[in-house]
């Protein structure tokens, strides 16, 4: 028997557009991260490197192997943009996220005061 509590993802799932939303999210984030003054240079380094191994027609993997030459450069883009987010200062990572509507924070104003009881479903 199935645990309802594990997800696993459908088919549907994984066409769904919200993953290509985040995906343009994540290519903002990085070009502003990128454009910002306030993020030192060395960051700034592994976007046009990890560029530069994509584009570059020496691989670790060659892509004439059908799925795994292209694995290889999906998994160094995925990982060379979460370096580079990790690597930047998280109050700037923040506000960029928040001017792009991700990141939001959550205030007082966000929260609804109230009270519960404890109904006993037997009766």
């Amino acid at each position: 028997m199935a645990d309802p509590t594990v997800k696993t993802a459908t088919k549907k799932e994984a066409s769904d557009p919200s993953v290509l939303i985040e995906i343009w999210r994540s290519m903002q984030l990085v070009w502003r991260l990128m454009l910002d003054p306030r993020v030192s240079f060395l960051p700034k380094l592994i976007v046009p490197l990890v560029a530069l191994y994509v584009l570059s027609p020496l691989d670790i993997i060659p892509d004439v192997f059908i799925v795994l030459g292209q694995l290889d450069d999906i998994a160094l883009l995925f990982f060379g943009t979460k370096l580079f987010i990790n690597l930047c200062p998280p109050d700037v990572v923040m506000e960029h996220r928040r001017a792009l509507g991700g990141g939001r924070e959550f205030t007082a104003d966000d929260y609804v005061d109230g009270s519960y009881r404890v109904v006993d479903e037997d009766k």
